[in-house]
């Protein structure tokens, strides 16, 4: 749909899962493919969130500790997030595009149906289990 949100997948998620996603039609972007942070070994969540809050981009990203020490800095910023859960902190590629596949619909129509909902976690548990969206507070 063109008036999805263009979705940045961060660096603590594989890349693949955004080239995946973008060839079935969502509008995705990497770290590594943003002119403004070309050249950068590493690209900090402070020089990220900003930046998100100025294109009007949504962050999907597994950086479980971003509630805690970024709050702040992403109020400010009103960005909207996708925190994509990680059983032990470590998840496959393609356990990260199962999840991605079955919470972006929801996801996304709850952005446009709940606009000042901006917060929400991908989670899955146990080995069988559907993924599932959550609602978060920052």
């Amino acid at each position: 749909m063109n008036d999805e949100p263009v979705l940045l997948i961060d660096e603590s998620l594989s890349p693949n899962v955004a080239k995946a996603l973008g060839l079935v039609g969502y509008k995705m972007l990497t770290v590594s493919e943003v002119d403004d942070f070309r050249g950068m070994d590493r690209v900090s969540d402070q020089t990220l969130i900003p930046w998100l809050g100025v294109h009007d981009i949504v962050w999907v990203h597994a950086d479980d500790n971003a509630k805690r020490e970024h709050r702040k800095l992403i109020i400010a910023n009103r960005i909207r997030t996708l925190w994509v859960y990680r059983p032990k902190g470590k998840m496959s590629s393609r356990d990260q595009l199962t999840v991605l596949c079955h919470v972006l619909p929801e996801f996304l129509e709850n952005l446009r149906s709940k606009p000042q909902k901006k917060h929400y976690a991908a989670l899955i548990q146990g080995q069988r289990a559907r993924p599932r969206l959550k609602e978060m507070t920052i």
